[in-house]
């Protein structure tokens, strides 16, 4: 299965996914009763595209984290991508990841996959301190048009992903609130 290959080949304690430069960081703040696993797709060092069959030239996001709480059916998977430029690749990048991910979740998860699934809510989490308000709110629309739960931006300043995850903080206020500038 998708996350045996990820557990197997990239678990570890890292709260976090990092970008190309090494102090951008999106962090994850982990309460009790949390279950928040991240994992560094782009990672040349370990090829962990290569273990979820990425083709080489495939369009994919930076990383994955798993969110659950205790006692919960719903899982969260939030897809990240950092960008600092080049911030209209980020939504074929993370559209095409989730895709990939759910083919494989599909073909290995057997019989009970649409139950499964439904209990799934994707988020997408952009890192990037280069993008316009009117790009964001393009891609955020972009994002929700291809399946996605909510979208939020995260900066040097706003890091931890930790609240988005758990819902506390929503993209959608971004939005509505991106919507009023102009």
């Amino acid at each position: 299965m998708v996350f045996s290959r990820l557990l197997l080949a990239a678990a570890n304690s890292k709260a976090y996914i990092l970008g190309k430069r090494k102090d951008d960081k999106l962090i994850v703040q982990i309460n009790t009763g949390e279950v928040v696993l991240c994992f560094q797709i782009d990672d040349e060092e370990r090829q962990i595209s290569h273990i979820l069959d990425l083709p080489e030239n495939h369009k994919r996001c930076d990383g994955l984290i798993f969110y659950a709480k205790d006692g919960k059916e719903e899982k969260v998977i939030g897809l990240v991508e950092m960008k600092s430029t080049n911030i209209r690749e980020v939504v074929e990048q993370i559209k095409s990841t989730k895709l990939h991910i759910e083919d494989l979740l599909r073909r290995e998860c057997g019989s009970h996959c649409n139950k499964l699934l439904s209990r799934v809510k994707w988020k997408a989490c952009i890192y990037s301190y280069g993008a316009s308000d009117s790009d964001k709110k393009e891609q955020m629309k972009d994002l929700r048009r291809a399946g996605f739960d909510d979208v939020a931006y995260f900066d040097k300043v706003k890091f931890d992903a930790g609240p988005f995850l758990r819902g506390d903080l929503s993209g959608k206020k971004l939005s509505d609130k991106l919507k009023g500038k102009r």
